[in-house]
């Protein structure tokens, strides 16, 4: 009895959307998150003991493990994550140094959006996978395409909630600026940036997931060296438990860089007040 009540006693601070933490509540909410990769986990190790499906078709997990380790311990996976994340960072880069000021352009600017929002929407409705044929065409297999890929998946979500943000800021905003008689440069920082900084973040997390996937992509059909290249050497040597534990390594960069990104958002949120 005593430990029921313990439990209901202890409260803890409130949410930023002010509702309380519930003590019991946290280790269920993981445990049913795990529960679906733990059940497949589960389904995967009972069909390679049992043999259900050729484990040329589907190795075990332990193949998998044993092939993830020969690829860190013979620098093949090292070597090829080095490339890929560099392509990443700077194609994210160029990505974001397009779609802030492009983004703000068309949000200030109705001359700007109407000469240039056209042809940015036709762009962004064609599949990035479709450009790709076109892009080697003009650049080859370089790294220019490469990057152009990335920069265009980053450029996207970037400058789309950076007009978003601008046009979001309330006319009252504004004008509480003027009214104090601010100077520009104190209504940016004062007002508009923490207005704004929020979506805009969303758009620069978006865009890196983008990236990211387009990338792995982008070297499975165009490239030779980086993760994508790596996975397309195992599946023609059929290395089915190299390229399995490849893919691992892709998911689990994409959920790292993923949550970097969603636990910057949510303190900036709570610096600027936003419900994250």
């Amino acid at each position: 009895m005593s430990g029921v009540a313990d439990r209901q006693v202890i409260v803890l601070p409130a949410r930023s959307n002010g509702q309380p933490y519930a003590v019991g509540q946290a280790w269920p909410r993981r445990l049913r998150f795990a529960a679906v990769p733990v059940l497949l986990f589960l389904l995967w190790q009972t069909s390679a003991s049992f043999k259900l499906i050729p484990l040329l078709i589907l190795p075990s997990p332990l193949q998998v493990w044993q092939a993830f380790l020969a690829a860190g311990a013979s620098g093949t996976l090292t070597t090829a994550l080095e490339v890929s994340l560099r392509r990443l960072a700077l194609g994210y880069v160029f990505g974001v140094a397009l779609g802030l000021p492009l983004g703000l352009l068309f949000a200030i600017s109705p001359v700007i959006r109407k000469l240039i929002a056209p042809s940015f929407w036709f762009i962004v409705r064609v599949p990035l996978l479709a450009w790709i044929p076109f892009l080697m065409v003009l650049f080859g297999l370089g790294e220019a395409l490469k990057l152009i890929i990335i920069a265009k998946a980053v450029m996207t979500p970037v400058t789309i909630n950076t007009e978003r943000a601008i046009h979001g800021i309330p006319a009252g905003w504004r004008e509480l600026g003027r009214l104090y008689r601010l100077s520009p440069w104190v209504t940016l920082r004062r007002i508009l940036f923490p207005a704004t900084i929020l979506p805009v973040f969303t758009g620069l997390r978006l865009g890196l997931v983008q990236a990211w996937a387009v990338l792995v992509a982008v070297e499975l059909l165009a490239s030779s060296n980086g993760i994508g290249f790596q996975l397309t050497m195992a599946r023609q040597l059929f290395q089915l438990d190299t390229m399995l534990a490849l893919m691992a390594v892709v998911g689990v960069i994409g959920f790292l860089l993923d949550r970097v990104l969603a636990l910057a958002e949510r303190r900036i949120g709570r610096r600027f007040g936003g419900a994250v």
